[in-house]
């Protein structure tokens, strides 16, 4: 059994032209079940090497709060002991051997994508789409280890997309054809991210990615991003994301639900959306 964790980082809801997060970020970290324990205790370690107890009610590790913390242990604590913290839980999951699988959404491209294919006003939290390809490569992934391992999906509460998210599970694991995912187990699970060590490894991974991507869109990287970016690239699992195939049966599953929605040029505008990634063969929304 695989745990597999789920976090995002530039969410901005339905609010897809937010300049200062022009990029959304899903990222599966995926970790063996004989591997949680170890993982979960060394975590802990550095936790407690770094911020040690008493720490302070409501303690998390919010990586937004390490980049640029605005107020208490954090902002009290130098960069160069954030950046440590951080390299040291990266490095962790390295000695682990953990994977990470991630779909990066490019927010005006989807909105393109979103008034071509159902018209003007439909706005559907890029959260779903990209959960839909990030779950392919996953199933992928698990399909390839000896053994064919089954995994099952964590993820941090999300009431905005928790339904939609628990829906695509049921539909694809009894999808036909090659979207079905056949190593996926139950529903979706979801927990508060103060409560698990490893979603706030997986939510570190996630804002590091973010980073690194809004540089395609002209972001300056700063000395950080490169640092981190390096720890967190040789974890990533590269997979097949069955693109077409998977936003096909997107646009399918919310046109039952929108009966009145556009279908004119949808695969035009899906192939327009494809843009180069440094991760082939996965596509960029």
């Amino acid at each position: 059994m695989h745990l597999i964790y789920l976090d995002e980082s530039g969410n901005s809801g339905g609010n897809l032209a937010d300049p200062n997060q022009p990029v959304f970020v899903l990222c599966a970290l995926i970790v063996p079940e004989s591997k949680w324990q170890s993982l979960e205790a060394k975590l802990a370690e550095q936790v407690e090497v770094h911020w040690p107890s008493p720490r302070p009610d409501g303690f998390e590790i919010h990586t937004s709060d390490l980049i640029n913390p605005k107020s208490g242990v954090f902002r009290a604590s130098s960069p160069d002991h954030r950046l440590a913290f951080m390299s040291a839980w990266l490095k962790i999951a390295a000695d682990h051997q953990l994977k990470l699988v991630y779909r990066a959404i490019v927010k005006h491209q989807y909105s393109r994508w979103l008034t071509h294919t159902f018209g003007a006003g439909v706005i559907i939290n890029p959260h779903v789409a990209a959960f839909a390809l990030v779950a392919q490569v996953v199933n992928s992934h698990l399909r390839n280890l000896p053994g064919k391992p089954l995994g099952i999906f964590i993820s941090d509460e999300n009431h905005q997309v928790a339904r939609d998210v628990d829906k695509a599970i049921r539909l694809l694991r009894g999808a036909d054809g090659g979207l079905r995912l056949t190593q996926i187990i139950e529903k979706g699970f979801f927990i508060e991210s103060d409560k698990s060590l490893v979603l706030q490894l997986c939510d570190l991974c996630a804002y590091i990615i973010r980073r690194h991507q809004e540089q395609k869109s002209g972001r300056k990287p700063k000395p950080v991003d490169e640092t981190l970016w390096t720890l967190v690239n040789p974890l990533v699992a590269v997979g097949y994301e069955n693109f077409n195939d998977v936003m096909g049966w997107l646009e399918s599953e919310q046109k039952k639900e929108r009966p009145g929605a556009n279908a004119a040029g949808t695969e035009k505008v899906r192939t327009a959306l494809v843009a180069e990634d440094k991760l082939p063969p996965k596509n960029d929304l």
